[in-house]
């Protein structure tokens, strides 16, 4: 018998990531958990297939907040989330951000007009190790 959705499989899937992002969100720092509030995580395939962990800052210094905290981060990824196999860090600029350079030698600075992301590869170790 060939497998055949239902239309709870899609709710079900819905409730095991946001329960996951939940105890991802808990296990992490006070302080992290915090910057992580302003932030909007979820998952996605990358073009390659391969399972991501995105996180979404309102602004460029948050970010550069979450960047700081990248092995900390790496660390929870691999352990709590295993076969994900990148974590990315985006930016997702407010409307009242979105404003073209003043200068031309400001070209390719922040704040974007588009998304931008920075992906990190999630390393098979952590998940023997931490297992």
């Amino acid at each position: 018998m060939l497998y055949q959705p239902i239309s709870g499989d899609r709710a079900l899937s819905e409730s095991l990531y946001r329960a996951l992002i939940n105890r991802f969100h808990d296990s992490l720092s006070l302080s992290l958990q915090s910057l992580l509030s302003e932030c909007t995580l979820g998952f996605a395939p990358s073009p390659d297939g391969v399972k991501t962990f995105f996180i979404v800052a309102p602004s460029l210094a948050v970010a550069d907040q979450v960047i700081q905290e990248i092995d900390s981060l790496v660390n929870r990824v691999a352990t709590l989330m295993v076969g994900v196999g990148l974590l990315a860090i985006c930016l997702n600029p407010s409307e009242n951000q979105r404003q073209p350079p003043a200068d031309t030698k400001d070209i390719g600075k922040f704040p974007p007009q588009y998304m931008a992301c920075k992906f990190f590869s999630i390393p098979f170790e952590y998940e023997i190790v931490d297992a």
